[in-house]
This record gives C-alpha cells, structure tokens and sequence, in this order.
C-alpha cells in the first residue's frame, strides 16, 4: 500500500492512498463468493448460478461494497502507518477502481494540530497562604450578618451613606431614554422600579448617592452626572446623563449581635464558637479549592501564551456552541430574560469563541504532556468517575452507561479524567510564590465578575 500525505488547511490532511492490485482481487474474490452462495438467478439452483454469470449480475453492487470495505479498513490502516493523530473522518474523494484490479482514493481526516510542547515542568505559579486567619473568620461571619439582617423604615432623617433605600429611577441621555440611546448600557444604570440601592461611592454612577443625601419618603429629585473620561463602559465616558429618582422608602440595615442566638440562626444547635470552628474549616477546604484552581489557571495560561498553532474550525465551532448554550442557561437560571441576553447576543459570541480556542488549545496541550509522561485513565478511575456521575444524576450505573455507549460519551469522560490528571501533575511540579489575596495575578486567575452598582437583595438562605 502507498500512502502520500498532503497537508491542507483547518488541521486537514488528505491521504492519496493506492491499494496493491492482488489485496483488492482478495476481498474482490470473498465479495464475489459471498454473492454467488446466495444469489437466485433464473434456471439455476440457489448457490449454484456460475461465477462468471453473478459477476455480471451483480458487477455495480459488488464494486460499491468492495469500495466500501476497502476504503474504511485502508484508510485505517493508513492513518496507524504514518501514526496520524486523528480527530475525525471526512469526506473521501471519488474512488478509481480500474477491471485490472487497481484501486486509488483521497481521504481527508481532520487531525490533531503539531506542534512542540514549551516548558511544562517547575512552572512559577502565585498563590495566597492557604492559612485563614482570624479576620478571615470575621468577614466570614460579617457576611453572614448582612445576609441574616433586618431593615427597619426611617422616619426621622433623610438619606445618609450606607442607608438602603427604594426608589423608581429614569435615566435621560441628551433628552431620550439611556436605554434608548445607548443599547450596550446596563439595564440597572437606564432605569427602573421599586428598586433597592445602598447608597455608596460606587452605587450606580459616581455621584448618584451623594445627589440623593438628605432626601426623605415620596421626594423627588432631579440631577445631573457627568461620566468621567475613564468610566469602564466606554459609549458612556464623557457624557451627561439626566435622572430622575423618586424615594420611596429610606431603609435602615440592623445587623444581628454575634452571639449564640446568632449561631442557633445559622445552625440549629449551634454556639458561636462552634459556628467559628464551622466557619474556618470551611474557609480553609475553600481557600485549598480556590489554590488549586489559581494554580491550574496560571499553568494553563502559560501553556496556551507560550505555544502557537491553527485549531480546527470545526472542533471550535462545536465548542463555541456548548459554551453558548451554557452561558444563555445560566442567565436565564438567573432569571436574565431572553430580551437581555438578545441584546448581549454579539458579546456573548465573542466570548464563547475566545473561551472555545482557550479550552481547546490547552486540551491539545495536555494531551501531548500526557503522551510524553505516560499518563493514562485506569480502568479504577473510569469507574469511580462514573460512580460519582451516577450519584450526582441518580441514576443506575447501568443506565448510565448505556446511555454514555449509545452517544459515543465514554471518550469524552476519559479526556477529562486525563486532563484533570495532567494537570495535577504539573500542578505538583509547579513552583509556588505566595502572594496576597489581592495580588494582580491571583485576581487575574480568578477571574471574578464585576458588579457595576451595588445593591440590596432579599438575602438568601445562610451558607457557610
């Protein structure tokens, strides 16, 4: 068998394959028995119709199944000799099956990209001091407080920093609605209804708690705020928005003394000082948690900052679209409503597509570390990966497994059980710096969501 690859474009190789004569007269000659042990043809017995006569008969039929064979085991066989990473199968060019036997064809396969792995091993990482302190506990339970708090009506005072209060807003932009002269602008800065702020420096817009200072129950006022230049939404810096705002209530937050009836709250049985214990262990298997996963973050962004090569436009795509999926069902668990996410569509897009090349450029990445250190899925770890999928979808291992073999799933849940390895392993080899929490490259790996106002909610059920 000759094999000639030709590397295209997108990760796609072609192989122009050309099949020796006698293999191909071989599987011609099995087909041609098959055919004549069971073809039926007039004035013969079944089975018993000559050779020559159920070639003739059967000359296009046996010819598209000798392609077919041929051409999937071949191609196979070509893609294991010249040890092709092979993603996926595509589409095979047009078959030339000459009468002597001859037989060439171009099948293209979508291959993993090539590339040389950089340097993976003792990687400087930052991350924070895994020990909690004290006023770590503090905030911890502080938090708890705020969530656990009661609101008492002010009567006696108007607005003042840090009061919580309810109000009907409309922001105006050169006299039109905000919400209509600049769609990309947050709902919560355009306007809205029976609405909880805490008045504060980043409440909203700069300056839009301090016009609100001194005012009282059903007061209505109007006032001007000049966006500076260096605002973070950037249709909006330099310009002059116009509100509105009616009050309609003036809250006060009373926090809960922290105490055991405090505690009794939180945790039925509970004293304060076993709800301190509580709230530092699990402080400090989050703080473990939250290491890991810096670790991992800078590990992974080195690897992709420090290789370069073309992923597969198909694979991207396809990935593009399940992130997408799960970032629409997120918001709308969130109660986002398909309006808004609509509006963010492009926004949304672009960075399922940025997180798609990311998630895919380090898995390539993994893979081949995996390949050069030895690192496989064990038959054990398979099981107990779906052990705990079986608990965590409660369903029986058994159904589990049949619905994962009926959708080609197992290969996916082997990749992350890889991956998940691979990257402990460089994890484990990796140099740590500890740094502080608020370190540039910890916030940076931890990519946290920005709040543009700061509001009051209806707290949530108390978690440690």
């Amino acid at each position: 068998m000759q094999v000639e690859l030709e590397t295209l474009p997108n990760c796609i190789t072609a192989l122009h394959v050309e099949v020796p004569p006698e293999r191909v007269a071989q599987e011609r000659q099995t087909i041609l028995r098959d055919y004549q042990g069971a073809a039926r043809l007039p004035g013969y017995r079944p089975g018993k119709a000559p050779r020559t006569l159920v070639e003739t008969r059967y000359k296009k039929e046996i010819a598209e199944e000798l392609q077919r064979k041929l051409v999937s085991t071949v191609t196979k066989e070509a893609v294991a000799e010249k040890k092709l990473r092979v993603l996926s199968y595509g589409d095979v060019g047009a078959v030339e099956l000459g009468q002597d036997n001859t037989m060439r064809f171009t099948a293209k396969v979508v291959t993993a990209p090539e590339f040389e792995l950089p340097p993976y091993s003792g990687l400087v990482v930052k991350a924070p001091p895994a020990e909690i302190t004290d006023a770590d506990v503090d905030k911890a339970l502080d938090a708890l407080r705020q969530r656990l708090s009661d609101f008492t009506d002010i009567t006696d005072r108007g607005l003042a920093m840090e009061d919580f209060c309810v109000i009907d807003f409309a922001a105006r932009l050169d006299g039109q609605p905000l919400g209509e002269t600049l769609p990309d602008a947050p709902k919560e800065l355009s306007g809205k209804e029976n609405f909880w702020v805490k008045l504060g420096p980043q409440t909203l817009l700069p300056g839009f708690s301090e016009a609100l200072l001194g005012a009282k129950a059903d007061e209505t006022r109007d006032f001007a705020i000049d966006v500076s230049a260096d605002f973070p939404l950037e249709s909006l810096q330099g310009k002059k928005v116009d509100y509105t705002v009616k009050v309609r209530e003036l809250k006060q937050q009373v926090l809960p003394e922290l105490d055991d009836a405090f505690a009794e709250k939180v945790i039925p049985g509970k004293t304060i000082a076993e709800l301190r214990t509580l709230a530092r262990e699990s402080q400090e298997n989050e703080r473990k948690g939250q290491i890991e996963e810096i670790k991992r973050r800078q590990i992974i962004n080195q690897l992709v900052g420090a290789t370069d090569f073309e992923l597969p436009n198909d694979f991207v795509r396809g990935e593009t679209r399940r992130i997408m999926n799960d970032i629409v069902k997120q918001n709308q668990d969130r109660g986002v409503s398909d309006e808004q996410i609509r509006e963010n569509e492009r926004n949304i897009v672009s960075n399922a597509d940025a997180a798609a090349r990311q998630r895919l450029k380090s898995a390539f990445i993994l893979v081949r570390i995996a390949e050069k250190e030895g690192i496989k899925v064990t038959q054990e770890e398979l099981l107990a990966q779906l052990d705990a999928m079986s608990q965590r979808y409660q369903m029986p291992r058994e159904k589990l497994i049949r619905n994962l073999q009926e959708r080609n799933g197992f290969g996916q849940i082997e990749e992350e059980i890889l991956l998940g390895k691979t990257l402990a392993f460089l994890v484990g080899s990796a140099n740590v710096e500890t740094v502080a929490l608020d370190d540039p490259a910890v916030l940076a790996a931890e990519e946290e969501d920005e709040e543009m106002a700061e509001t009051s909610e209806t707290p949530n059920e108390p978690t440690l």
